[in-house]
């Protein structure tokens, strides 16, 4: 190739989606599939959005979007904080590689754990940066005295994802708040909350991060999981108003979209539909965990929306994958989140998972 590309860019491996419906129809010739990688909300999309939605004008197309200023006063007035102290973005994964520009140069260090989300590995191999990855726990919790060990006066950034992708783990109040008290006022704290209106409710010493407010530190939210609007793509960071306006000058202009905004902000009005999502996963979860460590299987302490499969090795946890793929059951492999010895399987409806369960049951003989 004659085109300069750098060679951090040539190194990087590509986020991978998850495998489709269509591709395990065609792999295996079966129809009865359902898919349970991507961590999305089984019930669909919030009704009130898709409502929003089929009430759109003209104008909501062919006129230019806000910049997200209409999502961000929303978004504000829920948390009772101030506009401008919130950015919107299209999706959470965006924000992320946004602080990256916003807030590093290459070379800098940004400390987290191994085996967490994939979109931080792409986001800051992109950007360039020294990882610090601080070791999972033996039960795959982010181990925080060894994250403040590993801070230096070369950190820039320390990334925690609570509850963290893909182990569903999360920090609890005493850690998080240990980590504030040892946190240098000149590094930058993201904690991604991702699943936090899930996690909230299952566990009591969940320390939401916008009851920590701090001039260090951003936390991440999206729309994609407990609203059902993965696909328009609309997430938000809450901060200090000096950091967010450094975000919000850095972004594309008029990202998010208008109708990603009109669906996220009626989203947000959707009681009903949030609460019987949560309640849905809670119980989900709940049958996940309890039966699969029942039957034998080892599992991470998930707090979120998907329960973790420790295979072992990586060739069992690609025959496990093939197995379930082969039942009707789509599963992700996580090599690209630093675990390719395991297996991440989402909440489904709870007759979905029933079927899950009662196949993991049986295939369980194959891998003890």
């Amino acid at each position: 190739m004659s085109i300069f590309v750098p060679d951090h860019i040539q190194r990087l491996s590509p986020y991978t989606p998850g495998t489709s419906i269509k591709t395990v129809q065609e792999r295996h010739g079966i129809t009865d599939i359902v898919k349970l990688a991507s961590n999305e909300n089984p019930l669909g999309a919030s009704p009130k959005a898709l409502e929003a939605l089929r009430n759109i004008t003209s104008d909501d197309l062919s006129v230019y979007p806000d910049g997200g200023e209409f999502l961000c006063k929303a978004i504000a007035e829920k948390f009772a904080i101030e506009p401008n102290e919130v950015v919107c973005y299209n999706g959470s994964d965006a924000l992320m590689h946004l602080m990256m520009r916003c807030f590093t140069v290459p070379g800098d260090t940004i400390v987290s754990s191994e085996g967490t989300f994939v979109g931080y590995y792409v986001a800051t191999s992109i950007s360039n940066l020294n990882r610090v990855s601080v070791p999972l726990t033996k039960d795959y919790r982010f181990d925080i005295d060894g994250i403040i060990e590993a801070i230096d006066g070369k950190t820039r950034i320390v990334y925690i994802a609570n509850a963290n992708n893909p182990t569903g783990t999360h920090i609890t109040k005493s850690e998080f708040e240990k980590l504030l008290s040892a946190l240098p006022d000149s590094v930058l704290l993201i904690m991604d909350e991702a699943y936090y209106e899930y996690t909230e409710i299952i566990t009591d010493d969940y320390p939401n991060s916008l009851l920590y407010r701090r001039p260090n530190m951003i936390t991440l939210r999206t729309f994609s999981k407990v609203y059902g609007l993965a696909s328009l793509r609309v997430g938000y960071a809450i901060g200090p108003s000096e950091l967010i306006a450094v975000m919000a000058k850095s972004k594309l202009t008029f990202d998010p979209g208008t109708l990603s905004q009109i669906a996220a902000v009626a989203a947000m009005d959707d009681v009903e539909f949030m609460n019987a999502t949560i309640q849905l996963n809670k119980r989900a979860l709940a049958l996940f965990q309890d039966s699969f460590s029942k039957q034998g299987w080892k599992i991470s302490p998930s707090v979120a929306n998907f329960s973790m499969i420790d295979c072992g090795t990586e060739e069992k946890a690609i025959q496990l994958t093939n197995d379930l793929e082969q039942k009707g059951i789509i599963v992700r492999r996580l090599p690209g989140f630093k675990l390719p010895h395991c297996v991440r399987i989402s909440t489904g409806t709870d007759q979905t998972n029933e079927r899950v369960v009662s196949v993991m049951k049986d295939l369980i003989a194959h891998y003890a």
